[in-house]
Order: C-alpha cells, then sequence, then structure tokens
C-alpha cells in the first residue's frame, strides 16, 4: 500500500522555487517540488501544505504552538510528514515538536532544510529531501515515531541536534548521543536506541510554551545588576543562565550571581536553571565550589540537554503549569522523549 506523506513547508531555503521571472517564492503546491526533484514521488503519495513563509530567525514559540495543532489534526490520516524549515532556527522547532506530542505520537516526523536553494548549483536542497524521503518511509516500516532532523547523510534525534555550521553540508551534529541512522549507499539502518511507537501510551497534544524566559551566556565581566533589573520588570518568568564549564557559575565580588539565583527564587518565585554551553558537555554542580554554590542557592541543573533543548524545555514545562520549584525540578530532569539521560 502506498504510504502518504504530507510535506508541511515553514519557510526556508529548501522550500524556495524560482517564479516565471526567477525570483525565489515558496512552493506552492507539490507539483512544484516534483518538477525539480521527481524521484519524490516514486516513495510516496504526496502533498504539501504551506503552513508558513518565514526566514527561521523570525520563528517564534506561537508557531510552535500552531505547527504542532497543524500536526494533531492530521498525524492520524497520513503515515508520516516531512517538514521544511530554515536551519537557524530548526532545532529549536523541532525539539519543541518533540515536547508538545510526546510518546504517544503514533507516526515519525522529519525535519530537514538546506544551505543552498533547490535550483541552485551543487545544491543540498535535493540531496536532503531525497534523503528524509528514504529515511521517513524506513521509520514507517520500523514502526518509529521519533522526531528527527535529517541533514546531509545523517538522521539526529531531533532534541539532540544543534547547529554547527553557518555553510557546510554537513551543518548538525548531535553531540551528547550518537546519531540515530546514516546515510549510505546501502539504506538507512537505525540504531538500537531509536524510539519506536507505544500503543499503550495515547496522544495527547501539550504545545503551551512560557514566552517570559531570559536565556543568558555567562561571561567574565557579567553585571548581576542587569539581570536583577530584568527580575524586578516583572516580564521574567524564568531564568536559564549558560554556564562556564559543567555549571560554574562566577562567585566573587561584584560580579557574583549567587545573590542573584537567591533573589531570583525567593524574593520574586523565579527558578534558574544552569546549563553548559559546551557543545557534548553536561551539567554536574557538585563538581567544583561554584556550581555547587549555584546548587545550594537553589539552581536547577540542565544535565546533557543542549542549551537549545534546555531553553525549550524550560519554555515547555512553565507553559504546562509546572511552577512549583520541587515539581519543575523533577519535569526538568525526567525523560520525556529522549531528550536527556537520566
Amino acid at each position: 500500500m502506498e504510504k502518504r506523506i504530507v510535506i508541511l513547508g515553514l519557510g526556508g531555503t529548501i522550500g524556495m522555487v524560482p517564479d516565471k521571472a526567477g525570483v525565489l517564492k515558496p512552493a506552492k503546491d507539490i507539483k512544484e517540488i516534483l518538477e525539480i526533484v521527481p524521484t519524490l514521488k516514486e516513495f510516496a503519495k504526496l502533498t504539501l501544505n504551506q503552513i508558513e513563509n518565514r526566514d527561521s530567525t523570525n520563528i517564534n514559540p506561537n508557531h510552535w504552538s500552531r505547527l504542532a495543532l497543524e500536526i494533531s489534526k492530521i498525524h492520524n490520516e497520513v503515515d508520516g510528514i516531512i517538514i521544511t524549515h530554515g536551519t537557524d532556527t530548526m532545532a529549536y522547532t523541532a525539539s519543541a515538536i518533540s515536547l508538545a506530542l510526546s510518546r504517544g505520537l503514533k507516526i515519525p516526523i522529519v525535519f530537514t532544510g538546506s544551505q543552498l536553494p533547490l535550483m541552485a548549483f551543487g545544491t543540498d536542497a535535493r540531496f536532503n529531501l531525497e534523503n528524509s524521503m528514504k529515511v521517513i518511509v524506513e521509520a514507517i516500516k520500523a514502526d518509529i515515531n521519533e522526531v528527527m532532523i535529517v541533514f546531509s547523510d545523517k538522521v539526529f534525534r531531533a532534541n539532540r541536534a544543534i547547529k554547527i555550521s553557518e555553510s557546510r553540508f554537513p551543518a548538525y551534529d548531535s553531540p551528547a548521543i550518537i546519531p540515530l541512522a546514516e546515510i549510505t549507499a546501502i539504506g538507512v539502518e537505525f540504531s538500537s536506541h531509536v524510539l519506536k511507537r507505544d500503543k499503550n501510551i495515547s496522544f495527547e497534544l501539550r504545545n503551551n510554551f512560557s514566552r517570559g524566559i531570559l536565556a543568558i551566556d555567562l561571561v567574565p565581566g557579567l553585571n548581576p545588576e542587569i539581570l536583577m533589573a530584568v527580575l524586578e520588570s516583572g516580564k521574567c518568568h524564568g531564568l536559564l543562565l549558560k554556564s562556564l564549564g559543567a555549571g560554574n557559575v562566577p562567585f566573587e565580588d561584584e560580579y557574583s550571581l549567587i545573590p542573584l539565583i537567591k533573589n531570583a527564587i525567593t524574593k520574586y518565585k523565579i527558578p534558574v536553571l544552569v546549563s553548559t554551553k559546551f557543545i557534548g558537555g553536561r551539567t554536574n554542580l557538585n563538581i567544583y565550589e561554584p556550581g555547587k554554590l549555584a546548587l545550594d542557592a537553589g539552581a536547577i541543573p540542565t544535565g546533557d540537554m543542549t542549551d537549545v533543548m534546555s531553553q525549550v524545555k524550560f519554555m515547555w514545562a512553565l507553559g504546562q503549569g509546572y511552577n512549583d520549584l520541587k515539581e519543575l525540578q523533577k519535569v526538568i530532569s525526567t525523560d520525556f522523549v529522549g531528550e536527556i539521560t537520566v
């Protein structure tokens, strides 16, 4: 039986095709894409729904929520979904979708993008689209229900992936875990840690995300008074500190962030998360004094989640109403869709 696969377009380079004047614009229907990549129709019955036409730098949590809702409406009617997206924020959107749809998802979803448009000489767009089709067909056969990113010749768990290059064709990586699969001339072979469909888990859409998260890179000389002013504004609902090392936070003299963490939690009831900004790293606030002091002040570590996923999960957790500090700590450290190593 022919597989039913829908392509959802959110914009980005990969979904652009030239009009009669040669100007790049989003494809209106699947025919325009199939004229350039006719091999796609050999794998499945395809349809295209162009949801957005945005540079991915302008994608925000409102779009995550809408995309998750659109998927929830059609996921019982199709066998798989491919989502075309700009590369700059694709990891954020894909991570958000994995949480919003959770383990009750019954189909595989693949995000992909490209560094060059479909019609450009030497483009990676066609390669990525064809590989995405190969992956999703094999994932359907294997009863896999992951949200994945397919880029170049690798398949990544979406919520473990980050963009590592603005120009190289292998633009994504999954530093904390090995890829879900590699695509070779032989085909697609999934690893043993891939998530498969669990018929005992019901589908549940949880697509609310808090908009009040402030994420800050910790750098030498960061003035705590600047962050304190943000806390006092009443606009901040959560503070994510992207730390130095394994969760280390400055703690000496006027640059100490420990009083800030204490004030955020006790005075303003604003939770504070500490992640690592190092690729492939993990937080361990018990190793060094700077981390232990942050932990004692009430900061919540994010384990080996990427800094992308740390922010997205923080927004999602607060969006679901997990505001109590102990409850939030439990949620952040819980593995929902393979996003954290417990």
